[in-house]
């Protein structure tokens, strides 16, 4: 009768920490999952950052921002544009060095490399040579409709290289 209740006390214990394994795996699986798409709106929104810096069209830009920023953004963009330039940027290299996911929310560090130029709106000829410009960047998301927004984004550090010349 005590080895039965052993053995069942035993298999018990299994069924747990099978149970508890299964159910960790699948957070893990599930938080991969986000920071993948939290990743890819990142990417997407300096994409589009550089189509919207050279057309003035901020508009696809709205569905992955919160209004405020893309508002800021709306008016950076124009002062430009009224100044007849547009930037012509190019992102070299973007590193992820930390995902924080909590609850709806998540913030994002990078570490980004870029390209800039600026440009006539007319002619398109260069009107201030290349330079380089390293960022630390931190972004904070907010998961609406299932769907990863950019609410905030912040400039930790910039550092300007040395000018390039042409790209």
């Amino acid at each position: 009768m005590q080895n039965l209740v052993k053995f069942r006390f035993l298999n018990f214990a299994f069924f747990i920490l099978t149970v508890a394994f299964v159910l960790s795996s699948c957070t893990w699986l599930e938080n991969a999952k986000e920071t993948a798409v939290i990743k890819d709106t990142v990417l997407r929104y300096n994409k589009m950052l550089i189509e919207a810096a050279k057309t003035g069209d901020v508009g696809p830009l709205k569905g992955i921002l919160v209004q405020k920023e893309s508002e800021k953004l709306y008016f950076w963009i124009a002062s430009w544009h009224d100044s007849q330039v547009y930037m012509d940027g190019k992102i070299v290299n973007i590193h992820f060095n930390n995902i924080t996911l909590s609850g709806n929310t998540a913030e994002v560090i990078t570490s980004e490399d870029w390209i800039y130029e600026y440009r006539n709106l007319e002619t398109g000829q260069s009107v201030q040579p290349a330079s380089e410009i390293h960022y630390d960047m931190e972004y904070h998301l907010l998961k609406k409709d299932k769907t990863w927004i950019i609410n905030e984004i912040k400039v930790k550090s910039e550092k300007k290289q040395e000018e390039t010349g042409n790209k």
